[in-house]
C-alpha cells in the first residue's frame, strides 16, 4: 500500500514540474509576442508625423490703422479723436451699446466739439434683417436723416422691417419715391459689403466693435481695438488718456 502512494505523489510531482515548465513556456510565448508588438507600435510612432499643436485663439489686434470711408459721422469733423463702430443693428449687444454708452458718449464729448463718431456697417451672416436695416439707414442717409434712423432701428426689433422704414420715411418727411428707390438699389448692399470686409482686415470678430484714436488728416486714423459691449468708463479712459495727448 505504501509503494502505492509512493507512486502516486511521485507521479503528482512530476506532472506538476512539466506542467510548471509548459506554464512557464506559454508565458514566455506570450512575453515575446508582446515584446514583437511593442516594437512594431514604437517603430510606427516614429514613422508617424508629429500632430502640430492646435493655435491659440487670435489675440485681438492693438493698434489698427482704419478708414472712416464715406460712413456717416457724428459730431465736428475736426474733433481732435475719432471713434469708429462696427455695427449690426439686429445685434443685441450693439443695441446695449446705444442704449447706455453712446448716448453718453454723445451728451459728454460728440456734442462738445471733442469726439467725431464714425458708424460702419457689420451685419452678421445670421441676423437676417441686419442687412436691410442698414440699406434702409444709408438710404435715409441720403437725405440727411441719417441718425434719426439709427436711434429708431435701435429702439426695437419691431421696428427692421420694410413697413417700418416706409413708415418712418412718411414721419420724417423723406421723399418717398427716392427713399424707396435706394431701398432696391443694389450699390447699397456693395457699399455694406465694402464696411464688412474692411472690418474682417482690421481684425473685427464681432459686433460691437470700436476703433479708438487721434482724428488724422484724410480718411484714416490709427486706434486701439475695443471688442465688444464694454462700458462707459472704458471709453472715457481711452478718449481722455487720447484728449490729454499733445
Amino acid at each position: 500500500m505504501m509503494k502505492i502512494l509512493l507512486s502516486v505523489i511521485i507521479a503528482l510531482a512530476v506532472g506538476s514540474i512539466a506542467l510548471n515548465a509548459w506554464i512557464l513556456n506559454e508565458v514566455s510565448k506570450v512575453k515575446a509576442a508582446v515584446q514583437q508588438q511593442d516594437e512594431k507600435i514604437s517603430k510606427l510612432a516614429l514613422a508617424a508625423k508629429p500632430v502640430p499643436a492646435r493655435p491659440a485663439a487670435a489675440a485681438d489686434p492693438q493698434n489698427v490703422k482704419v478708414s472712416i470711408d464715406d460712413d456717416p459721422i457724428k459730431g465736428d469733423l475736426n474733433a481732435p479723436v475719432t471713434i469708429v463702430e462696427f455695427s449690426d443693428y439686429e445685434c443685441p449687444f450693439c443695441k446695449r451699446n446705444h442704449d447706455q454708452v453712446f448716448s453718453q458718449l454723445d451728451k459728454d464729448y460728440i456734442s462738445q466739439g471733442k469726439v467725431r463718431y464714425v458708424f460702419r456697417d457689420y451685419p452678421l451672416a445670421f441676423h437676417k434683417r441686419a442687412i436691410p436695416a442698414a440699406v434702409a439707414a444709408n438710404c435715409a442717409g441720403q437725405q440727411d436723416k441719417y441718425w434719426e434712423i439709427n436711434d429708431f432701428l435701435f429702439q426695437s426689433k419691431a421696428n427692421l422691417s420694410d413697413a417700418k422704414y416706409v413708415e418712418f420715411a412718411k414721419n420724417n418727411s423723406l421723399d418717398l419715391s427716392k427713399f424707396e428707390a435706394c431701398l432696391k438699389d443694389e450699390k447699397q448692399k456693395a457699399e455694406i459689403s465694402k464696411d464688412f470686409e474692411d472690418g474682417k482686415n482690421y481684425g473685427v470678430r464681432g459686433t460691437p466693435s470700436f476703433f479708438i484714436g487721434k482724428t488724422e488728416k484724410g480718411k484714416e486714423m490709427t486706434g486701439v481695438y475695443v471688442r465688444g459691449a464694454r462700458g462707459y468708463d472704458v471709453f472715457k479712459t481711452e478718449i481722455d488718456k487720447l484728449l490729454a495727448q499733445k
